[in-house]
């Protein structure tokens, strides 16, 4: 049976850290060796991977390619070998969209990304804690969808302001409407 989203995101961190801890604690020349395995593993499952993609994409069906780059563990997979076919941009752009269905439209905005970091523009009208749990959902949802990034910066907008009616207009007590 096919792991759940949480078991994919553990399994992503647990192989990150023994990666990152594989040539401590070894033998400096057994350590080399070891992580020379991995990569040369890694690129085999990379060379594999371009040909299914190439495969699919001579098939003509670029509808199986999209939805297969949707799941998390393959764009993870296809990030590692660069073979991800939704630039960096598409895919901040739809994870963008799928905070703003909670929240309100217009209110997010790609600025740009450079040197791994990408600027979101936030606009939130509401109280400090809505516009705080749009910025926590922003920066999970974009390093999510484009995890070769270093940081997502928030860059707020002022909200648009609303008309605010006074209180002494919305009760006409003893005036005739227009009557001032």
């Amino acid at each position: 049976m096919p792991w759940d989203a949480e078991q994919v995101r553990d399994e992503i961190v647990r192989a990150e850290t023994l990666l990152s801890d594989l040539g401590s604690g070894l033998e400096p020349v057994a350590g080399r060796h070891a992580i020379e395995a991995v990569q040369a593993v890694v690129g085999l499952y990379g060379e594999c991977l371009a040909r299914l993609l190439l495969h699919i994409e001579q098939a003509g069906h670029p509808e199986v390619l999209a939805d297969v780059a949707r799941d998390e563990l393959i764009s993870h997979l296809l990030l590692v070998h660069d073979l991800h076919p939704v630039g960096i941009e598409g895919r901040i752009g739809t994870a963008l969209a799928e905070v703003e269905d909670n929240f309100e439209p217009g209110s997010l905005e790609l600025l740009d990304v450079q040197d791994g970091v990408a600027r979101i523009r936030v606009a939130v009208r509401g109280c400090q804690s809505t516009a705080a749990r749009m910025r926590t959902s922003v920066e999970e949802a974009v390093m999510a969808a484009a995890p070769e990034l270093e940081s997502v910066e928030i860059d707020a907008a002022a909200p648009q302001r609303s008309t605010v009616i006074p209180v002494e207009d919305l009760f006409a007590t003893g005036r005739l409407a227009g009557e001032r």
